[in-house]
């Protein structure tokens, strides 16, 4: 009985997980902006409301910036295949998938970011 073929190559899943970045950046942003929000309000109390502010905006940009150079650099996947085993049009359809989800993704960011600014900043701390 003969073994069976790999099917998929890490290539491959390296691709798929890369055309995955903009939702795992999504996922971490989220993570961050409520962990370091709870954190920041139990430690410092009174104090909370400059530093949660400050901190989640930095976040924010710093997820947006990601996802921005993900929507405007999808030939990062185009490195990863330097072999040319894959198909032009199999790029293309990553390339176009890695863009969509990051767009989707710049809306969760911003708002989790957005929400800042309408409500309390401690409130469900204290």
């Amino acid at each position: 009985m003969a073994t069976s073929k790999q099917v998929f190559s890490e290539k491959f899943i390296g691709i798929a997980l890369l055309s995955l970045a903009g939702p795992f950046i999504w996922v971490v942003h989220f993570a961050v902006v409520y962990g370091v929000h709870h954190i920041v309000c139990v430690t410092l109390k009174n104090n909370a409301d400059f530093w949660v502010h400050i901190a989640i905006i930095v976040i924010t940009v710093a997820a947006l910036l990601a996802l921005l150079a993900l929507i405007i650099k999808p030939d990062i996947l185009q490195r990863l295949d330097r072999d040319q085993v894959r198909q032009e049009t199999t790029k293309e359809f990553f390339a176009g998938i890695m863009r969509l989800l990051a767009l989707l993704s710049v809306f969760g960011v911003l708002w989790s970011g957005i929400a800042l600014f309408f409500l309390p900043t401690c409130a469900s701390v204290t």
